[in-house]
Parts: C-alpha cells; structure tokens; sequence
C-alpha cells in the first residue's frame, strides 16, 4: 500500500493533470506544496512517478484501499494539497470541486468536516498564479 504523502502527490498530480498535461508551472506548485506539508523535497522525477502511477492504477480505488489505514490528519493533507493545487488558478470549476468531494468520499471524510477542509486552506504565497 502507498504511503499518504505517495497518495497526497498523486491527488495534486491528478487534479493538475486534468487538462491533459503537467506544465512547468504546476510542477513547482506541486513541489511547493508537498515541501510544505511534507517537510521533505520532491523532485521533478518524483511528480512524473506520481503522473505515471495515476495513468497506471485508479486513484480513487487506491485511495478508497488506503483510508482504513490513513489516519485523519493525513486524508486532510491529501485533500488541502488538492485543494492548493486548484486555487492556485484563482478559480475552482464544478468538476474540480466534484474531484475533491470524490477523493473525501472514498477517503471517508463527512460532508461537514470536508466544506471545514477547505474553510481552512491557505495556498502558499509563491503558489499562487502571476496576474496578468
């Protein structure tokens, strides 16, 4: 079974994914965001790891599989790191939050305590996307 960091950067690699590529940009978001709630660096070849696992095996199966094991602060941290990843564009689409409520249903997080998830994020300063 994978760890909960493997499973957290596979969830942000998936939600930033979801246009069909991983640009530069998203990379360093994601390599932002996991230093920060990991507290260990993540190298480019880690996050293609991550993109290749997701095309090769069911994210949610798999995070379904490891909720039983996965204890509260972890499943938080999968879902915020997500999270961070989408806000960084400013704007989050109905299909993008539905992702989220997916990855806590399997997870097993209620309603309530996931919309207190999210209540709570703040993205890092350097993660956010420049203004135009």
């Amino acid at each position: 079974m994978e760890s909960s960091d493997a499973l957290m950067l596979r969830a942000m690699v998936a939600v930033a994914h979801a246009d069909g590529r991983l640009d530069t940009r998203e990379v360093d978001l994601i390599q932002e965001i996991y230093q920060s709630l990991s507290h260990r660096a993540l190298s480019l070849a880690e996050v293609r790891a991550a993109e290749t696992a997701n095309q090769e095996s069911d994210l949610l199966a798999d995070l379904a599989a490891a909720a039983g094991s996965l204890d509260m602060p972890a499943k938080e941290d999968c879902i915020k790191a997500a999270y961070c990843v989408l806000l960084a564009d400013d704007r989050i689409t109905g299909q993008e939050r539905k992702t989220l409520k997916d990855f806590a249903e399997v997870l097993k997080i209620p309603e309530i305590h996931f919309g207190a998830i999210l209540e709570d994020v703040t993205v890092p300063t350097g993660a956010r996307k420049p203004k135009s």
